[in-house]
């Protein structure tokens, strides 16, 4: 009796560190929505299937610096396109390599070119594990295409 009390109390360990160390760390959604807003990516593009959630990092994060977000920060219409499902157009691996350099991931046309050279395009400025946590949400957005046509024309499919 003893060493089946002992068997079952060892495996319930093993499946309850494991996910005990998940929740700790935050979910997938969680990490990359508090990069996307830190990093202010929402000031340029919108995440419409989870804004409720984005627009609840955003007045967490502005607490937690004893700010408060102005209307207009909320109200604006970014102009970088949603990326609600971004998930389902690129993999981690693309959408890293676009992200620290996105003027050279963009096709070699005029009309490419020309969006590639917009002032506001930057490199993402944070750490390789703020990135990682940005792209492995980014790539579970997967809630049907809101991105305005055209763009995704110009780039490049590596």
């Amino acid at each position: 009796m003893v060493q089946v009390f002992r068997n079952v109390y060892i495996l319930a360990l093993l499946l309850a560190i494991p996910g005990a160390a998940f929740a700790q760390d935050g979910s997938v959604q969680e990490k990359g929505i508090t990069v996307f807003v830190e990093k202010r990516c929402y000031t340029c593009h919108t995440v419409k299937a989870e804004a409720a959630q984005i627009e609840a990092a955003k007045a967490a994060f502005a607490k937690s610096k004893g700010v408060e977000l102005k209307e207009s920060d909320s109200d604006k219409e970014p102009k970088g396109g949603d990326l609600s499902n971004i998930g389902a157009e690129k993999d981690t691996a693309w959408l890293t390599t676009f992200l620290k350099d996105p003027k050279d991931y963009f096709l070699d046309t005029p009309e490419c070119k020309k969006l590639a050279k917009q002032k506001d395009r930057k490199k993402f400025k944070g750490s390789d594990a703020e990135l990682n946590d940005l792209t492995a949400w980014l790539v579970t957005l997967k809630y049907g295409d809101m991105q305005e046509p055209g763009f995704e024309n110009c780039l490049k499919e590596e």
